[in-house]
């Protein structure tokens, strides 16, 4: 996994996280599943831009640490702590591979484990998830939706982007997505696992009470849009929430 395909896109797909559908559905979605974060402390996953690690901080978790492996985005989350210090911590380092940080109540991870390349990549990426949870511990995220099947991908032109795969969808499998950013098609590549090999993998990590959530709409977005607009979306999801916690030793 490399965050050259990123460096390249960061200022444009950081304009990306402002769409109704990243405001409405994900952020929504993604801050009901992780609920109160007073006095945690909180690990972020791919934070990107440090969207997710300002507002984590801002509803006042004790200590935020943002990574990506990214040094553009990493860059453009520095860049936003600079003008408005809050505290956060940012590492340019690969999911899979860090080190050092310490353990977490919670680790936030908003589309990370599809960039694993492979099975091993995404056992790797779960160890080290499992390395920086406390006992007990929750991870929440959104991931790639292991469900979907090709004929569920034409639909989301409206929504500022296209998911497209060749046939038929296996373990690593690669899934392109182009999005509109302004005048910008920009696109970046990821990977497909079924339920069944992230369930096992998940398990190998030792974690458990893993589940599959439904991304819900906020209220605000419905009555902007109307709910008609988000139907396609919600129907045909390409994304999943996804939580789970670390066991606890005997």
């Amino acid at each position: 996994m490399s965050g050259a395909q990123y460096d390249a896109i960061a200022g444009q797909y950081s304009d990306g996280k402002a769409s109704p559908l990243r405001r409405h559905i994900e952020a929504y979605s993604l801050f009901a599943m992780i609920g109160d974060v007073s006095g945690l402390q909180v690990l972020d996953l791919a934070c990107g831009d440090g969207i997710y690690s300002r507002r984590l901080k801002q509803a006042g978790a004790a200590r935020v640490v943002g990574v990506d492996i990214s040094q553009g985005m990493i860059d453009l989350a520095q860049a936003a702590e600079d003008r408005e210090p809050l505290g956060i911590e940012y590492v340019c380092e690969d999911a899979a591979s860090i080190g050092g940080l310490g353990q977490f109540d919670l680790v936030v991870g908003a589309y990370l484990f599809h960039y694993a390349p492979n099975e091993t990549a995404l056992q790797a990426m779960l160890d080290a998830v499992a390395k920086h949870l406390k006992p007990g511990g929750r991870f929440v995220g959104i991931n790639e939706n292991p469900e979907q099947s090709l004929a569920d991908f034409p639909g989301y032109a409206q929504y500022g982007f296209n998911k497209m795969a060749c046939a038929p969808l296996l373990d690593a499998s690669p899934l392109t997505y182009s999005m509109v950013s302004g005048r910008s098609m920009i696109s970046f590549e990821v990977y497909y696992y079924t339920r069944k090999t992230y369930e096992r993998c998940l398990a190998a990590a030792d974690f458990r009470d893993v589940q599959w959530l439904p991304l819900s709409l906020d209220p605000a977005g419905a009555e902007q849009f109307g709910s008609e607009y988000w139907q396609e979306y919600l129907e045909n999801p390409p994304v999943v929430g996804l939580q789970f916690t670390k066991e606890v030793a005997l």
